[in-house]
Formats: structure tokens, sequence, C-alpha cells
């Protein structure tokens, strides 16, 4: 799940720049063409000396974000860095040629709404402040190197326009901004409660750990590994904590429960973050020990009883011990998972039956001869 919302974050990337770019393109494209009807007197080689390496440039951020390198940035969007590149060839255009003022601000005014989708309001703001103050100074360039009052006055009206413009756009980003935000917000309390919903579906109320939903899928999953690649062993263990009925007479169900959530700890501690640890029910547990043989397993499982044997339950009473009994099977190939479940819990009946506080091991289950003959005297004989 994570790893496809970050490849979705990463398409939005990678469209919000192409966006720039494509935009960013066809500003060059109009302004070229005013060029070429005369409307501004611009030589070639100075309009490509400055709009190749600003194109270039927006080609820079695409390629970054599809090599995946925009990832090791503090923000992987790039948004202020790309506001800033797309604001530059209006801003450097403005005083070249102040007859295309309305292009180079409609420019400036779409690279100013660009921000709204990802900075924070005060980057925000000070970037479209600063993308006031370029305009500003190219306007300032413009009544000292472009004297005239009709081309004053025009320019005048063009830059009160922009700054209008700026103006509500601003506010419109900043509104935009907030109700992004609150989105956000929303989307992260909704994904919280749905991790916990989820958790609740798979884990034990009492003591936290797996309940045995969980577990039936997961012994799923190893099997079904187990049969792709036959060197994937795991193993089963069925635990019972003996004369647990006792915790509850003498001590009430108070004590019944912190005993199941301490065997619960332990049990957590002694295996490794890919086993399993999951509640079946009462005072009966189940771990899945993954890549793990049977005589592997056996070890874990005696780690497990000593220190439960070792755990004192009550200070009034500091001899009284509760011990568990394991029961363990290696899941064969071709065997159904709920045979496998069954030699362990033979198992456990043995250690049961045998004294408590043990670890029996299942035997495996006997071969099945494919090549042995069938038995079929009691079948009906077709011929006369």
């Amino acid at each position: 799940m994570a790893e496809q919302n970050d490849e979705q974050r990463q398409a939005l990337r990678l469209r919000r720049s192409l966006i720039g770019m494509i935009g960013s393109l066809a500003f060059v494209v109009l302004a070229w063409s005013a060029r070429e009807f005369g409307l501004v007197a611009v030589g070639g080689g100075t309009f490509w000396l400055l709009f190749a390496p600003w194109l270039l440039g927006y080609a820079g951020f695409v390629g970054l974000i599809l090599s995946g390198r925009n990832l090791r940035l503090n923000d992987p969007s790039c948004t202020g860095p790309q506001v800033l590149w797309s604001a530059l060839g209006p801003v450097l255009l403005y005083p070249l040629a102040p007859e295309l003022a309305a292009l180079c601000f409609l420019a400036l005014v779409s690279a100013g709404l660009f921000g709204a989708f990802r900075l924070d309001p005060n980057r925000y703001m000070a970037l479209n402040f600063a993308i006031v103050l370029a305009a500003g100074a190219g306007f300032v360039f413009n009544l000292l190197f472009w004297p005239g009052i009709g081309d004053t006055m025009a320019a005048t009206l063009a830059f009160a326009a922009f700054l209008v413009a700026m103006a509500v756009v601003t506010a419109a980003g900043l509104e935009l901004n907030s109700f992004r935000r609150v989105l956000m917000d929303r989307n992260e309390q909704l994904l919280q409660a749905f991790g916990r919903l989820r958790d609740m579906s798979i884990r034990d109320e009492l003591t936290g750990i797996h309940n045995r939903r969980f577990l039936m899928d997961v012994l799923q999953q190893q099997r079904a590994q187990h049969d792709r690649r036959e060197e994937h062993v795991f193993s089963v263990a069925f635990v019972d904590l003996d004369h647990f009925k006792r915790v509850n007479d003498v001590f009430g169900h108070s004590k019944g429960d912190l005993v199941l959530k301490r065997f619960a700890e332990i049990a957590a501690k002694a295996v490794r973050e890919v086993d399993y640890v999951a509640r079946f029910g009462g005072e009966e547990f189940v771990l899945v020990l993954v890549g793990t043989p049977k005589e592997n397993a056996v070890l874990v499982a005696e780690r497990i009883r000593r220190q439960m044997a070792a755990l004192a339950i009550s200070d009034e009473l500091p001899d009284f011990r509760i011990s568990a009994s394991f029961g363990i099977s290696q899941h064969m190939s071709g065997e159904p998972i709920e045979e496998t479940l069954a030699r362990a819990d033979a198992a456990l009946y043995d250690a049961k039956h045998t004294g408590r506080n043990r670890v029996v091991l299942a035997p495996d289950p006997a071969p099945v001869d494919v090549t042995a003959p069938v038995d079929d005297s009691s079948a009906g004989s077709a011929g006369p």
C-alpha cells in the first residue's frame, strides 16, 4: 500500500511539472509569434539565448522526477524552485519587450497560482511577493528606458491590473491551501481510523497479539510459499498454559488476564519480527516460526517455557507458578494446514498428559506410497 501511494505521488508530481513545462513552452511560442509578426524588436539570437536555457531547466525538473532523485530532497515536489523558474522567463522578457506586458503578467499570475497546491502559506506569500517585486523592477525599468506618455499610461494600467490579479490569486491560493490542509488532516484521520479498525480485526483485544482469523490467513500464505519453494520451511507450535484455571480461582480473572498478557509479551520478545504469535482461544496460543525447521522451533519453545516457568504470579504467594506446554510440528510438502495444526495439537496433548511444562515434537507424517497396489476386490465386475 505504501509503495502504491509513493507511485501515485510521483505521478502527480510529474504531471504538475509537465503542465508547467507545457505552459512555459506555450509562452515561448506566443512570444516568438509576436516577434515574427514584428510586434516586438527582440533579436532571434537574444530570444533563444534567453529562452533555450529556460525550457531546458524545466526539462531538468521533469527528468529529476522521472529518475526518482527528487525523493532525496526535503521537498520532493520541488514546488518552490519550479515557481521561481516559471516566473524567470516572463520577468526577463518584460523589460526587453514591454509591448508583451499582458502576456508576461498573465504568465506571472499563473506561476503565482501554481504554488498554492503544495507550499505552506508563509512560503506561498513570500514567493508571490518576490514575483511582484521582480515585476515591479521590470515596470520601473520600462518607465526609465521606454519614455512616452502613451506607453507610460498603458504600462501603468497593465501593472496595476497585474497587482490586482496577484492579490486576488494570492487570496484564492491561501483559501485553496487552507482547504487542502483540511482535506489532508481529514485523510490522515481516516487513515488512522482505518488502521485502528484493521488492528481490531486482526488482533486479540486482551493481549494485543494476532487473533485466530489472522493466524489462519498467515498459515495459508506460508503454505503457498512452501508450495512455490520447498526450501521455505516453517514450523507451528501449539501452546497451552498449564492449570490456568487455578490462577482465576486463586487470584481472580483480572490476574488471569494479566498472566495471558505476560505470556504474550514473553512469546513476542522471544521470536523474530518475521514470526507470528497469535491467541488461538482461551489460554491457548500458536506460534508460526517462519523459515524455522522443527529442531530450531524446539529451542525457541524451550526458551519461552523456561521464562514462563520463572514468572512470579503474586507477591503474596511467591512460590505460585504457572507453566506452559508446547506441541510442535513442521509443515510437510503436500500437507494441508489443518493436518499440520492437528499434529502440533496432538503433540501438545502428549505434553499435557506426560507431566506438563514440556515441549513435545510431533513425528513427521508417514509418507503415502502412491505406487502401492489398490485393493479393488470389492469393486463390481463389469464382465459377464
